[in-house]
């Protein structure tokens, strides 16, 4: 399979005086990545995406070095770049932090909390009409923050800033798991269910559905990979 007939990358057009080609060009490739429009595994050729983009190769050879840096590119023997492939270690890794730090904070949130149960609400309501649109992209960032405004129950800084640091995987692994539709439904009405008994004060009963909801997804994501 080549990059052209996974992915189609329109050219750059007229770009901010302020950023400088190399970035513009490592954010356009790092939010395909992202998005899963370039799956893991799949090789990433110079000369496509400079012609793609309509730019020469150095920028793209750049971008390529700080998306290795990030773990998102892999250059293999023969200088071969394809989109990483997460590990069952790195997935394991990933879960585990977040079944530790997420349920803690759930265990916070108390039905008086009008605030976050409110923020919570909102974004099921925005899931479902992005399920019934089949917005998988933008069904990812409602999702994650679903799961951040829970995280944010810890009133923890430092913590949230480590969480953030991890955005990016998370939101990789997240966007593998919701092409998976039925699980997509499937998540979605777990937060629910999440939802409905923080606001009864059954909070152990919905540390049990997210503790579910996450080794669930943990377990679709191990398969598609």
């Amino acid at each position: 399979m080549t990059l052209e007939e996974e992915i189609k990358l329109e050219p750059l057009g007229e770009l901010p005086t302020y950023l400088p080609l190399r970035e513009v060009v490592y954010q356009t490739i790092k939010k395909a990545i992202l998005d899963g429009k370039l799956k893991p595994g799949q090789q990433l050729s110079e000369n496509s995406i400079a012609n793609m983009l309509s730019v020469s190769r150095t920028p793209v050879r750049e971008a390529f070095r700080s998306l290795e840096n990030e773990n998102l590119v892999s250059v293999l023997p023969g200088r071969k770049v394809i989109v990483s492939i997460p590990t069952l270690e790195e997935i394991q890794e990933i879960y585990e932090i977040r079944m530790i730090v997420e349920m803690e904070a759930l265990r916070r949130i108390l039905p008086d909390n009008y605030t976050i149960i409110n923020r919570l609400e909102a974004y099921v309501k925005k899931a479902e009409l992005l399920l019934e649109e089949e917005n998988v992209e933008e069904l990812n960032h409602i999702n994650s923050e679903f799961h951040l405004t829970i995280i944010s129950a810890l009133q923890n800084n430092k913590l949230q800033q480590f969480i953030h640091s991890l955005q990016d995987t998370i939101s990789r692994y997240r966007i593998y798991s919701l092409k998976n539709s039925k699980w997509a439904k499937g998540s979605e009405q777990e937060h629910v269910q999440i939802l409905n008994h923080l606001k009864q004060g059954e909070t152990e009963l919905a540390v049990g559905i997210l503790r579910k909801h996450l080794l669930t997804a943990k377990e679709v994501l191990r398969d598609m990979l």
